[in-house]
Formats: C-alpha cells, structure tokens, sequence
C-alpha cells in the first residue's frame, strides 16, 4: 500500500465503435460524443474500424488531441479479415502517461481468428505496474467459443516472445448470449485456465439495446497486473444515459457500449 498512494491510476478501456469509418466522422454530432467518451481513457482500444481509405481514425485523433488538454497518440493494426470485409485495431493512448515498446499483429498460420489479435507492450511511468501488454480481439460471432479457447495460445505466444506475464485480454469476445452457451463455458480454456480472471462478469450488459449481453470483456493474468487491478473499478459506460441521448443518436454511435477498468 506503501507505493500506491505516490501512484496515479490508468484508465484502461475497450471499445466497438459499430462499422467506424468515414460515414460515421461525417454523422453529425457523432465525432463530438466519441471523443467525449475517449477523453475518459488513458488507453482505450477501439474495434470494428472498417475504413477502406483510412482517413477516419486519423481523423478521430486530431479531434481528440484538439479536445485535450494532454496529447494522445495511435498504434494501429492492418486491416484484418478473412473476407473483403476487413476491420482495423487502433490502441489510443496518452503518450504523456504510456509508451510503446513494442507491437505485433498475432501470426496465425492455422487462420484460427477471422481478425488475428493486436498486441502491444505498454511501458508506464504513472502506476505500480509498469509494464504489461494488452491483446486486442474481435471474435467472429458464429466462432466466439472456439476463438476465445484460442486466445489461451495467444497469451502463451507474448509471454514466450516478450518474456510477460502481465496481460489484460480484452475487446468485443461477444462471449454471451447466443454466441456463448453454458455448455461452451464449461469446457472453455480461457475461462477453465486458472491463470486468468474474468473482470466482466455475465451480468454486465455491455450493448445499448438493452439485451443483457456481456459481449466485450477484460481477462487478466499475471501476479503483478492481478494485483493492479482497482477492485470494483471494471464496469461498463453506459453513454447514452450519462449524456442524455436519444435512442437514435447512441445507435448513431454504437450498439456496444465501452468496457473500462483502471489499474
């Protein structure tokens, strides 16, 4: 308890921005609530960047760091995908705070993932834990349970090639509802390896309609980041009724809404 109070904490979160792309920076009053929201966050992992041209994340950022008062920086994966459908990850951080050491896209020779998993080594100078990596996903809904078994393979692959066991998997698993049955659970190995902690518990509705659906999830392992974690901090922001919007507009600006936590 010693060090902690000398430390600040960081504001971790994930969030599925639905079909983010040129469309959605030219909505309206959308690009103003998105970075509102990121504004929250230290690191905040977006997913679902579908953006053939590859102007509209670049373009979120520049809004931001006009809005902040602190600057924010971007790593951001290739586009990803099995299809002609690809997504994009993008970590968004405050470079004041985080650094990046190091990033990867997962090699995926056995094409277990519809989008590989983004890893990036973050160094911070701010919290008792001061380094650790962060594993972004966006399951194929029809494939969640066999791709979330799959990440248990992935953490094993950043603690062989970094020499780290402080991970935070997180993202849109779409790890419930009709994606995920009780059966699927009881032999899941990211959720049977005891070396890994769910902090998004199945009753944590993270989509705005309202469907009770824990989709998108932190999973921690490692001592050090277990022990990092500020107990009750993970959770769900629920933007539409912090800032007063209709249904029309939140749908406008996502059907999920971001997971946070902070270590």
């Amino acid at each position: 308890v010693g060090t902690a109070s000398l430390t600040n904490h960081l504001k971790i979160a994930a969030f599925n921005i639905r079909v983010f792309g040129t469309t959605k920076m030219r909505t309206p009053g959308v690009p103003d609530i998105l970075v509102k929201i990121l504004l929250r966050y230290d690191i905040v992992l977006i997913q679902e960047i579908r953006d053939s041209s590859q102007t509209a994340m670049p373009l979120l950022l520049q809004n931001l760091n006009s809005a902040s008062s602190s600057p924010y920086k971007m790593a951001i994966s290739e586009r990803l995908g099995r299809t002609s459908s690809k997504e994009q990850y993008a970590y968004v951080y405050r470079s004041d705070l985080v650094s990046v050491v190091s990033k990867y896209v997962y090699s995926d020779p056995k094409d277990l993932f519809e989008r590989e998993p983004f890893i990036v080594h973050f160094r911070s100078s701010t919290t008792a834990i001061k380094d650790f990596a962060l594993v972004g996903i966006h399951t194929k809904p029809s494939d969640a349970a066999n791709e979330i078994s799959n990440l248990v393979d992935v953490y094993d692959d950043v603690r062989v090639r970094w020499a780290m066991d402080d991970v935070i998997i997180l993202g849109d698993f779409n790890a419930a509802c009709d994606y995920m049955r009780d059966s699927d659970w009881r032999v899941n190995s990211l959720f049977t390896d005891q070396r890994f902690s769910w902090l998004i518990t199945d009753c944590v509705d993270t989509t705005t309609g309202g469907g009770a659906c824990a989709y998108d999830r932190f999973v921690a392992a490692g001592a050090a980041m277990k022990s990092a974690v500020v107990p009750n901090s993970p959770g769900r922001f629920a933007f539409d009724k912090e800032y007063n919007l209709t249904e029309i507009v939140t749908d406008q600006v996502s059907d999920h809404y971001p997971i946070e936590m902070e270590l």
